[in-house]
């Protein structure tokens, strides 16, 4: 990565947000790092600019279209076309809960949050990205995208939607050197979920990954040497240097549905 990257991350003020916007700016990218919590985001900055990184916040709502448009317009201002979008932001509303039971607003702001802010930024992104003929989304989904989770349905079903985002990002955009990614970021452990733990909701043991093995890959594929996988959902267990080579003129890995048969399962467009 060179001084020449822009890169904007959603929900930097959070346990993954935070660690991936370390890792960018370590490598050389100038940030546009944003969240809801001005305090933590601002000692974040802080930290970053200790480090010698060009950073700037905006403090606000994901969902919010004036934000969204606020903090790409700061960002092109400061550093130039946004390179780099990490769609970060996200969280569950209604863990725990069935479908009967839930509360229609806490789903209503799962799904916003997840599948509804990450449209927003690509799409605020994306004319300056097609302009420059380069430019990468990477969006941090899930594993519970892949399969159902009792207790779980408006995060199973945001981290679906927003998987399926994604590949149509890419499947839009192909040819034109700009690339989407989706990105399982392993089981850390965030603010929520260590709530979720000490409330007895979940179990530390299904959460052993440190947030800066997703922030490495984040920084990996926003490097520029796997676009081959554009449209993939990756996990950051994957060997990416494997898949690529793998991958080059062969088929991508997209969503499947368990139990349907191979062709009744997402295929990428091809050339």
């Amino acid at each position: 990565m060179t001084d020449r990257q822009v890169a904007l991350v959603t929900g930097a003020s959070g346990t993954i947000g935070r660690a991936i916007a370390a890792e960018l700016g370590a490598r050389g990218a100038a940030l546009m790092i944003t969240g809801r919590r001005r305090d933590v985001l601002d000692g974040v900055a802080a930290e970053l600019r200790d480090q010698g990184v060009r950073v700037m916040t905006t403090v606000g709502d994901v969902t919010d279209i004036n934000h969204v448009s606020e903090a790409v317009a700061h960002a092109q201002a400061a550093f130039g076309t946004v390179t780099t979008l990490v769609n970060n932001a996200g969280g569950a509303g209604a863990m725990g809960m069935s479908v009967a039971d839930s509360d229609p607003s806490r789903w209503r702001e799962t799904l916003l949050a997840n599948v509804y802010g990450p449209y927003l930024f690509a799409r605020a992104v994306l004319p300056g990205m097609l302009a420059a003929r380069t430019g990468r989304i990477i969006t941090v989904a899930s594993r519970a995208g892949t399969a159902a989770i009792p207790g779980a349905a408006d995060y199973v079903v945001a981290k679906t939607a927003v998987v399926r985002l994604s590949e149509n990002i890419a499947a839009e955009t192909r040819g034109t050197g700009v690339v989407a990614f989706s990105l399982h970021p392993g089981g850390v452990v965030s603010g929520p979920v260590q709530a979720a733990i000490e409330q007895g909701k979940a179990s530390r043991d299904r959460f052993p990954d440190p947030p800066e093995a997703a922030a490495r890959m984040v920084a990996d594929l926003a490097d520029g040497k796997h676009d081959v996988l554009s449209g993939a959902y990756l996990d950051i267990h994957d060997d990416l240097a494997a898949l690529t080579e793998a991958r080059a003129g062969e088929r991508r890995r997209v969503l499947r549905v368990l139990d349907l048969p191979d062709d009744r399962n997402a295929r990428p467009f091809t050339e």
